[in-house]
């Protein structure tokens, strides 16, 4: 159904306003929570939508702000249900960690709030991590002064999704970053994370959010909507003409931001975190507005199909 708000529905433009479109990017870069899937289950044509773009010889890649899985992990799971994509086309806030890490030639311990996932990728990289228990402690004073006491030998602090984030371990990354030498690094900035039809997860924002008003320290971003994180993106991709772009994205304040922080085209879904109301009444700032919207990642697949799959735009 077509409606009349301030942004187009793609859907709704008329066959040669799609083909112009198509026309005006090479290179998709997608988010995956809440666009090709929720809770790792694809939404219908989500794979076919991919393939589609590719035989149109458009580049897919994958850039992401979830980084509790390894991105090994979740190049199997794309495969898995028949994504055609290389691990090498999968970038989430990891990578950006690790290149940050070792460009300052970094070689103390690391205080990770994170995933296991993340973890992983952190030790495959060379780094040495602290301990970050999500055991209970006693409920006495003397217990919590002993869990919260410095550690000279953590030079960072890391805080990413943690499903396990404990009271404790939010103290111990205040303590750390009492100290001015302590790098402060932060991934995703999400409010709320597309999980499943019963609602969103509370997201990182609120977590680091305290910690930088609390400590009154100023994070390094390596997540959407950085710019530090789009710049790791140019290099890796060789992206040398940014117009010719395209962000799918399901968040206007992490997506559609990172978009023009980027100088990239905009196409925002409607199956994660931005809904209809959004569009229909915009207040967002007029650069997070993207070019179009489009229910679903499947209705685009729709418009894909009518196209002809057998000659490139």
């Amino acid at each position: 159904m077509c409606d009349f708000g301030e942004i187009k529905n793609l859907a709704c433009a008329s066959r040669e306003e799609q083909k112009r479109f198509f026309c005006s990017f090479d290179h998709v870069l997608s988010d995956m929570d809440g666009v090709i899937w929720l809770a790792y289950k694809p939404f219908s044509g989500a794979s076919e939508c991919i393939t589609g773009l590719k035989n149109l010889g458009k580049r897919v890649t994958f850039v992401t702000n979830n980084a509790t899985v390894r991105i090994e992990t979740m190049h199997q799971l794309l495969q898995k249900f028949q994504f055609p994509v290389n691990k090498e086309d999968i970038v989430n806030p990891s990578v950006g960690y690790i290149d940050y890490l070792k460009k300052k030639k970094f070689n103390k311990q690391i205080f990770v709030i994170g995933g296991q996932g993340l973890k992983d990728e952190l030790l495959d990289a060379g780094f040495k991590l602290a301990p970050s228990s999500s055991d209970p402690i006693a409920e006495t004073v003397p217990a919590v002064i002993e869990a919260i006491d410095d550690n000279e030998e953590i030079g960072a602090v890391i805080v990413d999704f943690d499903i396990n984030l404990t009271l404790m371990k939010l103290q111990k990354c205040l303590t750390y970053l009492r100290r001015t030498d302590c790098l402060f690094i932060i991934g995703t900035g999400d409010k709320t994370v597309p999980f499943t039809q019963n609602g969103p997860i509370i997201g990182n924002h609120y977590f680091f959010q305290s910690l930088k008003e609390i400590s009154g320290r100023n994070p390094y971003q390596m997540a959407k909507p950085s710019s530090d994180f789009n710049d790791i993106i140019v290099k890796k991709y060789f992206i040398s003409d940014p117009s010719r772009v395209l962000f799918l994205g399901d968040s206007i304040n992490e997506d559609m931001k990172f978009a023009s922080i980027g100088g990239y085209k905009k196409l925002l879904v409607l199956t994660g975190s931005a809904k209809k109301e959004d569009i229909l009444k915009w207040s967002h700032g007029e650069s997070n507005k993207p070019d179009y919207y489009i229910e679903s990642i499947g209705a685009l697949n729709l418009i894909l199909g009518m196209l002809k799959l057998n000659e490139r735009l």
